[in-house]
């Protein structure tokens, strides 16, 4: 990776947010997190981020809502988006994911199937 990308966990786990952290940072990532959707919104506000890796539930508010108020805020970002949840996704979230070109992810993740979404994000064919 040529340049530090930004990217932003949220997640109410913060062992989950720890893990990401970490692993992403050991690759070269800059990484900030965030347990609710609120805070998520105030981290965006204060920095650009290059991707966010958003939990479907959160406790203030879902994935989707959060991911809308994103799109309000910054459009880049919000194409860049992994999903990663542990609940079974209904077909209209799956329907929104590919509607708005995001990645999913299912709980429990392998670590290097993330960074290889991530990757995928900035690779140009």
């Amino acid at each position: 990776m040529s340049t530090k990308k930004r990217i932003l966990v949220v997640d109410d786990d913060p062992q989950i947010v720890d893990m990401l952290k970490t692993a992403l940072e050991r690759v070269g990532y800059e990484v900030d997190g965030a347990g609710t959707g609120r805070d998520a919104l105030r981290a965006i506000h204060d920095r650009i981020y290059d991707a966010a890796i958003l939990d479907f539930a959160l406790p203030d508010m879902n994935g989707l809502a959060l991911h809308r108020e994103i799109r309000q805020i910054d459009g880049e970002l919000a194409h860049n988006t992994l999903f990663c949840s542990g609940l079974d996704q209904s077909d209209q979230n799956l329907g929104y994911y590919a509607t708005y070109g995001v990645g999913f992810l299912s709980k429990p993740f392998d670590l290097q199937e993330v960074i290889d979404s991530l990757e995928s994000l900035w690779t140009v064919d």
